[in-house]
Parts: C-alpha cells; sequence; structure tokens
C-alpha cells in the first residue's frame, strides 16, 4: 500500500500525498541512464561564475565572523541538534532501486545534523529554510574523491526546490544578500522584484514546523547507480506526524527549534522514509535547473530505506561543536555512484571545499576530521542499538 506522507510543495506550501513502495514501481526501462545525453549541459563560462560564487560565500562567512567572533560555515550555519542512529537500507529491492549503497540490504550507524540554511545567523522563530545533513558509515565501494574512509554523505532541505537554482541565479541572488546583509528586508524586495520570484520567495514563505515533522529534499539530482535519482525524507512515526501542522509561533523563544527537538528526542523514537524519486522526462524532470519541482504525483518518492534514533539527548555540547567546527558533510563525498548532478552540484564542489578551508583556517585548525566510524563521535554514551527487523 502507499504510504501518506507531508509535502512541501514548490510554493512551500504544505500538501497532503503519498509515496510508493516498491513493489509498485514501473519496470527499469522507464528510467533515464545517469549518462544519457541532456542529463547534465555545461555552459560556456560556467567555471568562472562557480568562483564568483565561491569568493560571495566566502566574504558572508567573514562578514558573520565580524558580528559573531567565529566562522561557520556558507550555509547551513546554526545547529538544532544532532543525533546517533540507524540508516536501514531495506531488502528485495527492484534492480533499479537496489543501485549503490542500496546494493546491499542492512542496517548502518549514521548521524545526523538539523540546521538552518541562510549564511546569517536568525532566530528559531523566524520563517526560513531548515535541513538535515548525513554521514553514514561502513559503506564500500570506489569513492568520488578516492579516500578510504566507508562513509557516504547526504544533504537535504525543507523544500522541493532551490531558489540558488543555477550558479548565475546564485551569483545574482548572493550578490544581493551581500549588498543587503544588514537590511534584509532590502535583501527580500529586490528577491520579489525578480522575473522568477515565485521561486526565490520560497524560502520567506515556508512552513514554520519543529524539525522532526519537516519533510526534507535533496532538490538536486544524483546518480543512482546506473539511472538518476532526487532524495526525500520524510518523518513515519505517528508522533512526529502529530506535529505536522503545529507551526512555531512569532512569539516563541528564539531557540524554540533546538530545545523542541531536544525534547521530542529524549521521549521518542524518531524515524524518517528514505525514498527515491527516479528521472523518466527531461522535459518534465530538468538536471541543470534545480528550481523546477519533480512532480511527486506524476513521478512519486519510493522508499528504499528508514532512518532510525532511539531515544537520545539530540544536544550534546561536545557532540554539536564537533560537527560545527571539525567535520563536513558534503553532497561530494561519497560513492561515485551516487555523484552529484547538475549545475548546483558542480557550483557546491567548489563553494564547499573553498568554505570549508576557510571555517577551519580562521578557527585555528589545520584540518578538517573525517570519522571512519561512529566510535570517532564525541556522544558520551553508547550509540543506539534497535532490533533490525522491517
Amino acid at each position: 500500500m502507499p504510504c501518506p506522507v507531508t509535502h512541501t510543495n514548490a510554493k512551500g506550501e504544505k500538501t497532503k500525498g503519498e509515496f510508493k513502495l516498491p513493489k509498485d514501481v514501473k519496470a527499469a526501462e522507464h528510467y533515464i541512464k545517469w549518462n544519457a545525453p541532456g542529463v547534465e549541459t555545461i555552459p560556456e563560462g560556467e567555471s568562472k561564475t562557480i568562483q564568483d560564487v565561491s569568493d560571495q560565500f566566502q566574504r558572508l562567512q567573514l562578514m558573520n565572523f565580524n558580528q559573531n567572533m567565529h566562522c561557520y560555515r556558507g550555509t547551513h550555519l546554526k545547529t538544532q541538534g544532532c543525533v546517533v542512529g540507524k540508516f536501514i537500507v531495506h531488502d528485495n529491492l527492484p534492480k533499479h532501486l537496489a543501485q549503490g549503497m542500496f546494493k546491499t540490504p542492512g542496517a548502518y550507524d549514521t548521524i545526523l545534523r538539523y540546521s538552518s540554511l541562510l549564511p546569517k545567523l536568525a532566530p528559531d522563530n523566524a520563517a526560513l529554510p531548515r535541513g538535515v545533513g548525513l554521514k553514514i558509515f561502513g559503506i564500500k565501494g570506489e569513492k568520488i574523491w578516492g579516500e578510504d574512509k566507508e562513509t557516504q554523505d547526504w544533504t537535504f532541505n525543507n523544500y522541493p526546490v532551490l531558489e540558488l537554482r543555477t550558479p548565475k541565479v546564485t551569483n545574482e541572488i548572493i550578490d544581493s544578500l551581500e549588498r543587503n546583509f544588514d537590511a534584509l528586508d532590502k535583501f527580500v524586495g529586490e528577491l520579489e522584484a525578480r522575473e522568477d520570484a515565485e521561486v526565490a520567495t520560497v524560502p520567506g514563505k515556508l512552513p514554520k514546523q519543529h524539525m522532526v515533522a519537516m519533510p526534507e529534499y535533496s532538490q538536486s539530482a544524483y546518480r543512482h547507480g546506473h539511472y538518476v535519482a532526487k532524495y526525500g525524507l520524510f518523518p513515519l512515526s505517528e508522533a512526529q506526524k502529530k506535529l505536522e501542522d503545529v507551526d512555531i509561533k512569532e512569539t516563541d523563544p528564539i531557540n524554540i527549534l533546538a530545545t523542541e527537538a531536544r525534547n521530542f528526542h529524549l521521549h521518542n523514537k524518531v524515524t524518517y522514509a528514505f525514498c527515491a524519486q527516479l528521472l523518466e522526462n527531461l522535459d518534465e524532470q530538468p538536471v541543470d535547473d534545480i528550481g523546477v519541482e519533480w512532480d511527486p504525483v506524476k513521478y512519486p518518492f519510493v522508499q528504499i530505506a528508514t532512518l532510525e534514533f532511539q531515544p537520545q539527548d539530540s544536544y550534546l555540547p561536545e557532540f554539536r561543536t564537533w560537527w560545527d567546527d571539525r567535520i563536513t558533510v558534503n553532497s561530494w563525498h561519497g560513492l561515485k555512484e551516487h555523484q552529484p548532478l547538475g549545475s548546483t552540484n558542480r557550483m557546491r564542489r567548489v563553494v564547499y571545499a573553498e568554505s570549508r578551508k576557510l571555517r577551519l583556517q580562521v578557527n585555528g585548525y589545520k584540518d578538517y576530521i573525517e570519522p571512519s566510524s561512529i566510535n570517532e563521535v564525541p556522544v558520551p554514551i553508547p550509540a543506539p542499538q534497535i532490533d533490525l527487523k522491517h
């Protein structure tokens, strides 16, 4: 049976829908191969634009440093919580879904960080994009960067499209943000005047949900073995679903997301469906422009794994500061069979690396840490052990 899910659509509105189970999906021949003509097209001059964007984000990092006396990431600055859990790859997946790290069913240790997206610290009770970063341990295979750490990173935001839809658009929007860094109302006004204002202004219209109740989207496409997919994380437990329509109020404390996420994780098991949405039609599912939503009704999400987090403290200072300062979660860090695709991901490859170098340098660290197992994560409690049946 299909599973009910609350989506956030391309306009930032909550809509009810469903994702499919593997037995409901189409045959493999319906899906486009990752190296097919038209999946990626690199325009002339893109590398120069990407470098300009990287320089912009570094300037934003230094502007934040001047205000906060600490260097944060270029995006997803604010941590709302970090947790340790299990990533369970389902068995009996159809061959076109059992690709890359999903070839081998089983349970893998994982860590997850809840965060806020914009490159400027802001109160939790503001309407802003949120996201999660995942690092999964024990994933074997040929890595994009060629290193020997068996880890796979995934990044998500709580809406299916991104206003930074191409390097050119990103350059324009970040220029506006940089000029109006201390006058965000003017920044919003410039977004509203853009031709693509419907997409550019989505972040300010997002539902003000609690972290554990948010749907999360990769927004950009990845290689899924032989194929192409976008990914989604959808809350599964009844306790999480009860919070879907409970919005944060303007009168709530400025740290409401972190405190409520901590309270929820302390008293509840938290679960998510990890789903894939495969590429079938390049006219309706562009890869190089992630400002266009892939219709989840026509091209449904299919559950291929489950995330499970036993009750725990999600706001441990040592874990949180270690994640903030010492490690990185990068969409380019993982298997070649899950190579990020599209113009925004080509931009991220440069921007994320340069942002990380600056953050480490300014904060006084020689290099970042890439943990090889859950045993290297600074959590002063045992990693949760769960029943692996699903």
